[in-house]
């Protein structure tokens, strides 16, 4: 598995990544974000390829927004964090996740901690993300969707 940052060559890759409405509920959608990050430098959508195939999308923000979710100024937000509907349940997330603090070290050389909020309905998010070694801050926030709990990952 590799991770990428999004350049337009992926735009069919984009485009043909498939979630479900009960999917998009809790997370944003890739051709979203990738509209986003088209406008905003600090919004990184990120592609992670299987066997040249992409399987799972995520963003990372170094935006001002991460202040909502951390006092660490230099943090890196996760969001919308997905597996293409065809693709679950095959280890690609969990296998994205941990090539996750690598990819941060090598291209956000001064981040000191990721960071994400997951709603608590949604539990097996939840412990895909502490399986890797996120851990509960101790914190809480209320999201568009309801309440969540805030994780990080120490670097």
């Amino acid at each position: 598995m590799e991770l990428k940052e999004y350049q337009e060559k992926y735009q069919a890759d984009i485009a043909n990544y498939f979630l479900t409405d009960e999917m998009t509920y809790f997370t944003g959608t890739p051709q979203e974000n990738v509209c986003i990050s088209q406008d905003d430098p600090n919004h990184h959508s990120i592609l992670a390829f299987s066997n040249q195939r992409l399987v799972t999308f995520f963003v990372l923000d170094e935006g001002p927004q991460k202040a909502n979710f951390t006092d660490e100024k230099n943090a890196l937000l996760l969001r919308s964090f997905s597996t293409d509907a065809r693709h679950l349940r095959k280890g690609y997330g969990r296998a994205a996740l941990r090539l996750l603090p690598d990819f941060v070290n090598k291209h956000f050389p001064e981040t000191k901690q990721i960071v994400l909020a997951v709603n608590k309905k949604n539990s097996a998010a939840k412990k895909l993300y502490q399986s890797v070694g996120f851990i509960e801050s101790g914190n809480e926030r209320m999201g568009p969707k309801g309440p969540q709990y805030l994780l990080i990952f120490p670097l």
